[in-house]
């Protein structure tokens, strides 16, 4: 009877998992939040490095494309996911401008909730759920031109107000406003 090496199935693997110490993942900074560091305090560092994690791991390689942010609002008027109403209440420049001052304004979520919450309950994805079509900034200007009604002022200070923090839309209007029929 001939014997059967089984040495390859029970020695253990040469490759061993990185500890939540290493990983820098967002899933493993998140759970540091709550761990003490060495000094017996809390890591309050890694929330903002999760959320910043979380938008270049995750959210990042799931957006959709365009070759500019004009480009981008008359595909999403032409497939219906934003009201052309609504953008069309404003000159073409403004709303150029009022998306390229919120896309330069430099907004990062401060938190990891945050990003998690906007970017599972609040942004515009596609149909099939794969790719995201906004940003947070995206949101914010649809947002603004919705409530500003053809004001101007009124949509321009609205997303000054929601980029800083200061002025939050009732949680109905955030996701919901300028949207088109299917969006």
């Amino acid at each position: 009877m001939s014997t059967i090496d089984l040495s390859e199935f029970t020695s253990a693997p040469s490759v061993q998992a990185a500890s939540v110490g290493e990983r820098k993942d967002y899933h493993a900074l998140n759970a540091m939040l709550n761990i003490y560091d060495c000094d017996g305090k809390l890591q309050l560092d890694k929330d903002q490095q999760a959320a910043r994690e979380y938008v270049v791991q995750h959210v990042r390689p799931r957006e959709r494309t365009f070759s500019s942010l004009t480009q981008r609002a008359a595909w999403l008027v032409e497939h219906e996911y934003y009201d052309g109403e609504v953008l069309r209440a404003y000159s073409q420049d403004f709303v150029a401008d009022l998306f390229e001052q919120a896309h330069g304004a430099g907004f990062r979520f401060a938190t990891f909730l945050g990003a998690f919450k906007f970017y599972t309950s609040y942004a515009l994805k596609s149909f099939d759920g794969d790719h995201y079509l906004e940003r947070f900034e995206d949101r914010v200007v649809m947002t603004a031109l919705a409530l500003g009604e053809g004001d101007e002022v009124l949509a321009k200070r609205l997303v000054a107000e929601m980029l800083s923090g200061r002025f939050q839309p009732a949680t109905s209007d955030l996701p919901e406003r300028g949207q088109g029929p299917t969006g």
